[in-house]
């Protein structure tokens, strides 16, 4: 799999996502980088723990979550914490899905399947900025 040089020690990665086998993955990936993975099983968590933890550096948001979806949860996250970065992660990816995110303040877009090596360089220009 991919890049086995990325050492992200010290650096805090919040997988905001309500089905389990997909945080499994997404935590199987995530693990190599030596990050810190906190989980979120919906928005309104994902929002307490960016409230909490002022060390997160990236946050990956699933769109379509119970209690507080993805779009909602961005926006408050970016209201609390200006310059968040947040990558949008979903399985439903056409256009409009694509611009609802940008607009509520996501910086990347990340279809599923997700794939390693594209999340991978994704979360690199934002945790490890040039």
């Amino acid at each position: 799999m991919g890049d086995h040089t990325i050492n992200w020690t010290g650096k805090s990665i919040l997988v905001v996502e309500d089905d389990h086998i997909n945080f499994n993955y997404l935590d199987i990936l995530l693990k190599p980088t030596k990050a810190k993975i906190l989980h979120a099983e919906n928005g309104l968590i994902a929002v307490e723990l960016c409230r909490m933890y002022s060390e997160i550096n990236v946050v990956l948001m699933d769109m379509r979550m119970p209690v507080l979806n993805g779009l909602d949860a961005t926006r408050q996250i970016i209201a609390m914490r200006s310059g968040m970065p947040v990558i949008a992660q979903t399985a439903y990816a056409d256009e409009e899905d694509q611009k609802a995110a940008f607009s509520a303040g996501c910086c990347e877009f990340l279809a599923k399947p997700i794939r390693a090596n594209e999340m991978l360089d994704l979360i690199k220009k934002y945790i490890l900025p040039e």
